[in-house]
């Protein structure tokens, strides 16, 4: 008789450890298919959304220098706001690779010397132009501006 409940009890400990470890297996699937579905919220909730920007600045009249180039960026992608910096002349072509947060303003100016125009462009991820902008006139200044989409990952074609 002995032999008998030791079978037994070794029939529901495997039967207990089966069902544990389905058990333990839903709530990973589950958990990775929540994750799956939320990323955007997971990302909301630990902060540092952000994008990366490439920022051009070129003269197709082929002026060296442009006069004065300002533009925007996010020091800090886990703090709201952002940066204004600021050049003098600045040799062209120039390009420089910042970070926005996501929702807010990328911008770039870029003011000619004398009488010359200049162009703009933001890309993203340095590739695929997001704003561009020229000249209205001889001497006048380029300005390319976005709003930066909200949705991490997720940029409107």
């Amino acid at each position: 008789m002995a032999p008998a409940k030791q079978s037994s009890r070794r029939f529901r400990g495997d039967v207990l450890f089966v069902i544990a470890f389905v058990a333990v297996g839903a709530l990973i699937l589950g958990g990775m298919l929540w994750a799956k579905n939320n990323v955007s919220e997971i990302k909301k909730w630990r902060g540092g959304n952000a994008w990366s920007l490439t920022y051009e600045a070129t003269s197709p009249d082929g002026a060296a220098q442009a006069a004065a180039l300002s533009y925007q960026y996010n020091p800090d992608t886990f703090k709201p706001g952002h940066k204004d910096q600021r050049l003098g002349t600045t040799k062209l072509p120039w390009r420089t690779h910042v970070v926005v947060n996501t929702g807010k303003e990328a911008r770039v100016e870029v003011t000619p010397t004398g009488d010359g125009v200049v162009s703009c462009r933001i890309l993203l991820d340095g590739i695929r132009v997001v704003a561009s902008g020229k000249s209205p006139g001889p001497g006048k200044p380029a300005v390319c501006h976005v709003i930066t989409s909200s949705t991490p990952e997720k940029w409107p074609r």
